[in-house]
């Protein structure tokens, strides 16, 4: 949850091939959706969007769905 906005975000890390570097997307299940567990291994789909926010612009995957 973000402090300053009251919003909480959902993002799952991808690590690269050796495991040295990583990189995270955001999410947002499809509505009726449960969010998994903290450090949940998991497949995320979705449809990639981009929004802004505070004059930045950020990614997401809209509308997504989970592969356990």
């Amino acid at each position: 949850m973000d402090d300053a906005s009251g919003k909480t975000y959902y993002a799952c890390v991808i690590k690269d091939a050796t495991a040295c570097c990583s990189q995270g997307i955001e999410f947002k299940l499809r509505k009726g959706l449960s969010y998994p567990e903290d450090q949940s291994k998991i497949t995320v789909k979705g449809t990639f969007t981009t929004y802004k926010e505070k004059k930045m612009t950020y990614s997401c995957l809209k509308n997504a769905v989970l592969e356990r």
